[in-house]
C-alpha cells in the first residue's frame, strides 16, 4: 500500500514539473514575441529616403535667403545661416552630408554597389550614355581607397523612384517644372543608418548631349553630381560653393562637375576613409 501510495506521488510530481515547463517555455515564447511590451513581434523599421533635385540655374525656391528667419516652408534647411547657431554665418566647407546621427553619417556598408542604365529616353546612343556615366561613377572611385562603384555594366528597363533594391539611371519625362534638370532619390534604413537604394533620373525636358554645348545638357556632368547623392553627400548651394561638383545648381554646356574639387573629396574621404 505504501508503495502505491509513493507512486502515486512521483507521477504527481512529474505531471505537476512538466506543466511548470511547459508553462515556462511558452512564456519565454511570449517574451520573444514582445521584446518591447508591444504584443506585437519586433519588425525591421521601414526604409526612409531623402529626395535631391538638381535645378538649373535661375530655378527652384531660394535655399538661403539670409533675413535672419528660419523658413523652411520657403525651402530653408538647417544648414542655412537663418536656421544654424542662431542666425550667424557658419564656416563655409563647401561639402554637406545628406545626415548625421552623432558621428554617424548615411552611407554604404557593403561597397562596392552595382548599378542598371536605361539609356531609352536620352536622345543618345546607349554605349555614348553608358560610357559617360561609368565615367562619372568612376571619378568617384579615383579618389577614396575603397571601390564604390561596381565596373560591371548593366543595361536594362528600369524607371525612377521603384524601391526595389536595385539602383536605376534612367531618362524619362518625370517633373512638370522645367527648372529640374534631374534627381536622385536615396532610401535607407533608419535604425543601421545604411544606404539600401538610389536611383537617379534625367529629365527628358532637356536635350542631352556628350560635351559642352550652350543649348544642352552634359550628360557626364549631371551623372557625377548626382553620383555624390548616392554615395552620402547632400547639395551646397552657397555661391562660393560654385565650381564644387556638390553644387546643386548647373546650366547648359557646363562641364566642371565631371571633376571633383578639394572639398568634395574631403567629404568623400570622411564618409570613406579607407
Amino acid at each position: 500500500m505504501k508503495t502505491k501510495t509513493l507512486i502515486a506521488i512521483l507521477v504527481g510530481f512529474l505531471i505537476i514539473s512538466f506543466v511548470a515547463v511547459g508553462l515556462s517555455l511558452a512564456e519565454n515564447d511570449k517574451a520573444k514575441e514582445k521584446p518591447n511590451g508591444a504584443g506585437e513581434k519586433a519588425k525591421a523599421p521601414e526604409l526612409e529616403k531623402i529626395e535631391f533635385i538638381h535645378w538649373k540655374k535661375g530655378f527652384g525656391k531660394p535655399t538661403c535667403n539670409n533675413n535672419g528667419i528660419c523658413e523652411p516652408e520657403l525651402g530653408e534647411k538647417g544648414n542655412c545661416p537663418d536656421c544654424k547657431n542662431g542666425g550667424e554665418e557658419p564656416p563655409t566647407t563647401c561639402y554637406e552630408f545628406m545626415g548625421q546621427y552623432g558621428k554617424r553619417y548615411l552611407k554604404w556598408s557593403g561597397l562596392p554597389v552595382t548599378y542598371v542604365i536605361n539609356p531609352s529616353g536620352s536622345g543618345l546612343e546607349p554605349g555614348v550614355v553608358a560610357t559617360a556615366i561609368t565615367t562619372g561613377a568612376e571619378e568617384w572611385d579615383s579618389w577614396t581607397p575603397s571601390e564604390l562603384f561596381n565596373d560591371e555594366l548593366s543595361i536594362g528597363d528600369v524607371r525612377y523612384r521603384v524601391q526595389d533594391y536595385i539602383n536605376a539611371i534612367s531618362f524619362e519625362d518625370y517633373y512638370s517644372d522645367p527648372g529640374i534638370i534631374g534627381a536622385c532619390t536615396v532610401w535607407y534604413n533608419p535604425a543601421t543608418k545604411e544606404i539600401v537604394e538610389f536611383d537617379i533620373v534625367f529629365e527628358t525636358n532637356y536635350t542631352w548631349a556628350i560635351g559642352a554645348n550652350e543649348t544642352e545638357m552634359d550628360v557626364q556632368n549631371i551623372v557625377t553630381h548626382e553620383f555624390g547623392h548616392a554615395v552620402g553627400l547632400a547639395d551646397v548651394y552657397d555661391e562660393g560653393c560654385s565650381e564644387m561638383t556638390m553644387y546643386g545648381y548647373s546650366i547648359e554646356g557646363e562641364t566642371k562637375k565631371r571633376t571633383l574639387e578639394d572639398p568634395d573629396v574631403t567629404g568623400l574621404l570622411i564618409l570613406y576613409p579607407e
